[in-house]
């Protein structure tokens, strides 16, 4: 592959750098803007071209020394002072959202974390090496096939989380198993009071495995993952010991969640985005809260509500928002096992408040048409994506008004963050 020495000049959508040689757009992880670099062409098409970095020919007075080698797989920003990363994470999240609905939108208040290391609840590691002498990966960006070893973890979890994978790790060296036997290692962290699960993803069905109790853990799973797929999906669990789920406490509540359940990323700033989108909601006689996982955001809002029905697809987490349900005293949340776009139209019927927090692909255009057609008084929209999130709101912005914004930083040292808008309809 050739390689390029350029000027970058701003940070583009995705997180990257963007500069340009002899015409053709050139997009690289790891080079902050006004910056010289030395890259590596790894994919090239006719109009735009991408690199990896090779070296800082002249760097920005914004740069600060990483603090891991792999960074540019886990977290690219890890480069970049933390100021800087807020404002340009406002920027681009302001930038895709005038891209999409073509209208300015200025959030109102953008979100910095305090911490910005250690502040994950979740962590997956896969493998590399020899039976006997395996070290935790991660992929390397951009090259599935090349891995990054991982001595020690990364540093974007707990050091008491590192620690007890690197326990669990010592031993399965011990057993001599080998990658043909491992997928990955995934650990689940509640920060307050703080309590950590291990599910470790094996090839074969075949494996046992000793008293995998080690300092740190509550629990352990070994699960029985299908080896065609490249996922780490559960086949069948295997053994296990201890707890199967964590329990973390927020503004108050106690919210339990399994190791196979979706929960937010980062404590500090989730409970931020709880109280804005306390302060957007309103006393009224009924609340539906889509894509709603363990029900964190709906039963956050009980006491505001005669009745909050919440609605999701996984299994598993549905069986822990009625667990946290009854442990928080809610009687009046309902909770329905369903895709949001195939739930039930009357749900729907006399919504005073809608709220969702979809994944990443945005709103199913069912579930938008739904709620064009209901109209409900207000819509809270929280999302991890600002280009599907205006996409979306280009949509409701034909009957509604934004009266508020908000960015979180949930996931420092990286190009991503959450958006909160807040629809009214006049």
């Amino acid at each position: 592959m050739r390689e390029l020495t350029l000027e970058f000049k701003k940070i583009v959508g995705e997180g990257k750098a963007l500069g340009r040689s002899e015409g053709k757009v050139v997009f690289c992880y790891g080079v902050l803007p006004d910056e010289t670099a030395r890259v590596r062409i790894t994919f090239e098409k006719k109009n735009f071209a991408e690199a990896e970095l090779l070296e800082i020919i002249t760097p920005s007075p914004k740069r600060v020394a990483a603090r891991e080698d792999h960074y540019l797989s886990c977290s690219p920003w890890q480069v970049m002072d933390y100021g800087f990363q807020c404002e340009t994470k406002k920027e681009l999240i302001e930038d895709l959202l005038y891209q999409t609905t073509k209208e300015t939108i200025r959030l109102d208040k953008f979100y910095g974390a305090k911490e910005i290391f250690g502040y994950r609840t979740k962590i997956e590691y896969s493998f590399t090496g020899e039976p006997g002498a395996l070290s935790f990966a991660f992929h390397k960006r951009g090259n599935y096939r090349e891995k990054y070893l991982l001595p020690q973890g990364c540093a974007l979890i707990s050091p008491a989380t590192n620690a007890a994978a690197v326990a669990v790790l010592a031993k399965l060296n011990e057993l001599k198993l080998s990658t043909a036997d491992l997928k990955t290692l995934i650990i689940r962290e509640a920060k307050t009071p703080g309590s950590r699960v291990a599910a470790l993803f094996l090839k074969r069905q075949d494996i046992e495995l000793p008293d995998m109790k080690v300092p740190g853990l509550n629990g352990f799973l070994a699960i029985y993952s299908n080896p065609v797929s490249s996922v780490s999906q559960v086949d069948g669990i295997l053994s296990s010991w201890g707890d199967d789920f964590v329990t973390e406490e927020i503004l108050g509540g106690k919210f339990s969640y399994g190791f196979d359940c979706f929960f937010q990323n980062n404590i500090e700033l989730f409970a931020e985005a709880l109280k804005e989108i306390r302060g957007a909601a309103f006393k009224c006689g009924k609340l539906v809260d889509l894509y709603s996982g363990v029900g964190v955001i709906g039963l956050s809002l009980r006491d505001l509500a005669d009745k909050v029905y919440a609605v999701e697809s996984s299994e598993s987490s549905v069986k822990y928002a009625a667990l946290n349900a009854e442990a928080n005293g809610a009687k009046n949340f309902q909770i329905a096992c369903s895709l949001s776009e195939k739930t039930a139209g009357d749900l729907f019927d006399g919504t005073d408040i809608l709220v969702v927090d979809p994944p990443r692909a945005g709103l199913h255009t069912k579930v938008i048409k739904r709620i064009m057609e209901i109209l409900p008084k207000r819509v809270i929209y929280l999302s991890c994506n600002p280009i599907t999130q205006g996409r979306d709101a280009a949509f409701f912005l034909e009957k509604y008004k934004i009266v508020r914004s908000a960015g979180f930083d949930f996931y420092p040292n990286t190009p991503h963050a959450e958006t909160l808008l807040v629809f009214e309809r006049p």
